[in-house]
């Protein structure tokens, strides 16, 4: 049986949903594994260096850490795992934040009014979230203000309620928040709920990690961003197997946002439209989408000019009547595809696409990829 070191820092436990995917997809192979925790002790290398010499391991699985990697001896596949001090030429498995900030753009969409995200500095991935989150809402026609805090916040984020309360304060209701992580989101919350916001209509907000410890402590539950861990954990197996095989793997392998949970922080809109025009387009393609209905329908539903229509769209709801009609689709489409009896030459006609092509053309501006390999990383 073969060893595998995994070397890293143990994370939040939804993390660790991304080494059990991997350990379950290594138990496949006929892996053990010998979980190492790093140490900030000058004799580090040596100890590794002996562990190296002990386990003889036909595999490391690196973590992020502070310091520079561990020396893996020459000849031992490995695989570092969302970390920025991976060995020049190592295969990197790492997270796509953007995908995470586009994620919360699509969950809180549907709220209108304006925007905004709260981050961290000096955390790279905190700032690819935000800048993501951002530039969806600004491509979408709304308005993002982005906020950064101390670095440390991200293991005591009370150490933020006074700055929070402060940003908040700058804000215009309703605002739709971003919070980068689950438990800065719950501290958001709880300045919100200070100077006596009420949430959902005042404020509404979403974070990451999709910890229910933390989404269903927090003061109103909170809806949250979902990131694929299992992806990531059958992504570093397959990584890792190449190698041993003896082939050489890429430099970089992508895992990103499977979705995200909605709960009470983000359920239901603020207000209904003020103008009806707008009020009937929403019933319109909620109840058509699934037909093959295009902008001019909604417009006539409307009962105005195409211009004027876009124009009222956009400033109730912060999205286009296009972008409406496709997130229709797309929530449809992401529940069939999850089937494992999922029927592809059917999905057009059930979610509203003139042709098979459509719909090919359509899913992989969304992800890069075809339905067929979407969901063989998926289901």
């Amino acid at each position: 049986m073969k060893t595998v070191i995994i070397y890293t820092q143990r994370h939040n436990a939804n993390y660790d949903e991304l080494f059990l995917s991997f350990m379950r997809e290594g138990r496949r192979r006929g892996w053990r594994f010998a979980w190492l925790t790093p140490r900030d002790g000058a004799d580090e290398p040596e100890r590794m260096a002996r562990m190296f010499d002990v386990l003889k391991p036909a595999g490391f699985v690196g973590g992020y850490i502070r310091k520079s990697p561990v020396r893996v001896p020459k000849g031992v596949p490995q695989v570092w795992l969302d970390s920025g001090r991976a060995p020049q030429g190592a295969p990197l498995v790492r997270h796509d934040n953007a995908s995470i900030g586009v994620a919360a753009a699509d969950a809180l969409a549907d709220g209108g009014g304006h925007f905004a995200a709260f981050g961290l500095d000096w955390h790279v991935w905190s700032t690819a979230r935000t800048r993501a989150f951002a530039a969806c809402v600004r491509r979408n026609g709304g308005r993002c203000r982005v906020f950064r805090f101390h670095r440390g916040v991200l293991y005591n984020p009370y150490l933020a309620f006074e700055p929070l309360c402060a940003a908040l304060g700058k804000l215009r209701r309703p605002v739709s928040v971003f919070a980068v992580t689950d438990r800065l989101a719950a501290v958001v919350l709880m300045a919100a709920e200070s100077l006596g916001w009420h949430c959902p209509r005042d404020i509404r907000i979403v974070g990451v990690d999709d910890d229910p410890l933390v989404c269903m402590s927090s003061p109103v539950t909170l809806s949250s961003v979902h990131p694929d861990w299992a992806l990531g954990g059958r992504l570093v197996a397959e990584v890792l197997e190449t190698q041993m095989r003896g082939k050489t793997a890429r430099r970089e392998y992508v895992y990103g946002a499977a979705g995200g949970t909605r709960r009470a922080s983000t359920r239901g809109a603020y207000r209904r439209p003020r103008d009806k025009r707008v009020e009937r387009a929403l019933a319109f393609i909620a109840a058509e989408f699934a037909s093959p209905i295009g902008i001019p329908d909604v417009v006539e539903a409307m009962g105005c000019s195409r211009s004027l229509a876009e124009l009222r769209f956009r400033e109730e709801t912060g999205k286009t009547i296009l972008k409406a009609i496709e997130d229709m689709r797309w929530e449809r489409l992401l529940v069939l595809l999850r089937r494992r009896d999922a029927d592809l030459s059917a999905l057009p006609t059930l979610c509203g696409f003139r042709s098979a092509a459509a719909l090919r053309a359509f899913f992989r501006r969304r992800t890069g990829m075809s339905m067929t390999e979407w969901r063989k990383a998926t289901v």
